[in-house]
C-alpha cells in the first residue's frame, strides 16, 4: 500500500514568517495538532502543539511574535506519495518522528501521522479477524464487531 492511500490529503500550513501567535490560533481553528511549515508551497518544517509547550516551558526567549521559522529544524522528514508504509513506518522510527509530510515532486500532498498508521493496522486485524471467524466453526456463535452474523 503506498503512503498517499492513507495520508490526509488536507494540509495545515503556515509561512516560516507567521508569529507563534498565529500558528497556535491557526491549530486551534483547524483542531489540528501540527501545521507544516512552507516557502513556496515546498514544506520546509513542522510544528506541533508539543514542541510549542516546549519553547515555552523550557524558557527559550520565544515569545507570540516568534516567527515560526526560527523554531523549526532544518532537517524535515518528508516521504514520497508512492512510497511504502513499511518504508514509512522504518524512517519515521529512525528518525523518531509521529507526523510525516506526503510529496509529489517536492510539492506537498498531504500528511500521514503513526496514528493514522494504528487506525490502518487496526482495520486491517479486524478484517482478518472476520475472515477467520468466518471459517472457523469455534467463532461461529459469537457476533462479529461489525454487527454481521457471520456466514
Amino acid at each position: 500500500m503506498a503512503v498517499i492511500d492513507i495520508a490526509r490529503k488536507t494540509v495545515v500550513t503556515v509561512e516560516p514568517d507567521a508569529p507563534l501567535s498565529e500558528v497556535v490560533q491557526t491549530m486551534r481553528s483547524e483542531r489540528v495538532g501540527s501545521v507544516i511549515v512552507v516557502a513556496e508551497d515546498e514544506p520546509i518544517g513542522l510544528i506541533s502543539d508539543r514542541d510549542l509547550a516546549f519553547e515555552v516551558l523550557d524558557g527559550t526567549g520565544a515569545t507570540s511574535t516568534t516567527p515560526v521559522g526560527e523554531l523549526i529544524s532544518s532537517d524535515l522528514l518528508t516521504i514520497d506519495a508512492d512510497a511504502g508504509i513499511y518504508d514509512l513506518l522504518d524512517r519515521m522510527s529512525r528518525k523518531g518522528v509521529r507526523r510525516v509530510p506526503v510529496v509529489e515532486e517536492d510539492d506537498l500532498v498531504g500528511i500521514v501521522s503513526l496514528s493514522d498508521i494504528v487506525v490502518l493496522l487496526g482495520m486491517e486485524l479486524q478484517q482478518v479477524a472476520n475472515i477467520i471467524r468466518s471459517v472457523s466453526p469455534a467463532y461461529e456463535r459469537l457476533p462479529r464487531s461489525d454487527g454481521d452474523q457471520p456466514y
